[in-house]
């Protein structure tokens, strides 16, 4: 942690997860690559599977591969959404990295709608600023995700990979 906005972020997401289950909230962590939104995501997660609640992370390029599966292979589309909504959290990595198809755009919506209304939380990551996010999910999405103790937290500084000054090649 190097600066306030960290230290905020840092202090948001402990505070996420040692109050996870008390009240219903999502997340949303906004920022560019490298910034440490995945970091304190997992950091969350593994924080709950401690606790015995589950998780799943699932970036949209992944989701939207099963979806596509769920149609060549004669799935239910409906179990796919069940399962998506049975675990505890569920993290939607890269949102707004999907093609901008009006399909990709409902099944996303149809995820986040139907959590929602179980009154399961959704944790979204994305390098989107507010007005770009609501543009990809529409100001109704946004506005539950935020409700009800939800979170939204900037990650405004430089990435940490840029900062690297050389990589470890594992053999």
């Amino acid at each position: 942690v190097n600066n306030d906005g960290q230290r905020h972020a840092l202090s948001k997401a402990k505070s996420y997860a040692q109050n996870f289950g008390m009240g219903f909230g999502c997340f949303v962590f906004s920022g560019g690559c490298g910034t440490g939104k995945n970091h304190l995501a997992a950091a969350i997660g593994n924080h709950l599977l401690a606790k015995n609640n589950t998780v799943l992370v699932v970036t949209i390029p992944d989701l939207m591969l099963r979806v596509r599966r769920c149609y060549d292979g004669g799935e239910s589309e409906a179990s796919l959404l069940d399962d998506l909504c049975k675990v505890d959290l569920l993290v939607l990595d890269e949102v707004g990295v999907q093609r901008e198809t009006r399909g990709e755009w409902v099944i996303l919506n149809q995820v986040i709608d139907r959590r929602l209304s179980s009154l399961k939380p959704v944790g979204v990551l994305t390098n989107l600023n507010a007005r770009e996010l609501t543009d990809v999910l529409g100001a109704r999405v946004m506005d539950r995700l935020t409700m009800d103790g939800g979170i939204w937290v900037d990650f405004t500084w430089g990435s940490y990979r840029k900062n690297v000054s050389h990589l470890r090649v594992i053999k």
